[in-house]
């Protein structure tokens, strides 16, 4: 399978980041301008709703921007963000359910993989046929491993940034993947 390219370096959001410390408000218009459509896709599949997911990213930024002088570097920016926009996005996602389901004392993680057939349909280069499989195959995954084959491969995420982003080893990542992986070969080769 071949990755999304993605539309910006690591070391410009570095960079950018650096500079949104030190207070420059144009470079945090950059760095959410440069990663919005990433976290935006990324957002839309843990709560297919669009304004929530962009409430979440400005969120994101706002803390970003409030906190700025206590923040740190870190080793991955775009992974910071990633892991900052599931981790708004999963506590908005529990207070709504605790609000419309007082009496459900269990929050259920779930990541509902609406990837767009289209593009892996055009990156696989499927036929109609091939493409209801593929999307079979991929309804047939559990929520994990769906979000584990959209971020490694739809986003391009490297197993480090993955295993911060799920919080999981890398180890566990590999596994993850391995498991879907030859859970679709198995579903397509039915």
């Amino acid at each position: 399978m071949e990755c999304k390219k993605i539309k910006y370096q690591e070391s410009e959001l570095d960079s950018l980041w650096t500079k949104v410390l030190a207070g420059d408000k144009n470079a945090l218009s950059q760095l959410f301008n440069k990663t919005f459509d990433s976290l935006y896709n990324y957002g839309y599949r843990i709560i297919p709703d669009s304004e929530n997911v962009r409430d979440a990213i400005q969120e994101v930024y706002f803390q970003i921007w409030k906190y700025r002088e206590n923040l740190t570097h870190p080793d991955s920016v775009r992974s910071y963000l990633f892991i900052s926009l599931r981790r708004e996005l999963l506590n908005k996602k529990k207070s709504h359910q605790r609000r419309d389901l007082l009496n459900n004392k269990y929050y259920i993680e779930e990541f509902d993989a609406l990837i767009s057939y289209n593009n892996w349909d055009e990156i696989l280069n499927l036929e109609e046929e091939e493409s209801k499989e593929l999307k079979k195959s991929i309804e047939n995954l559990t929520p994990r491993q769906r979000e584990v084959i959209y971020l490694k491969y739809y986003e391009g995420l490297s197993t480090e940034e993955l295993s911060q982003i799920l919080q999981m080893r890398a180890q566990s990542i590999y596994n993850l993947v391995f498991e879907a992986i030859n859970n679709l070969r198995f579903f397509l080769d039915k």
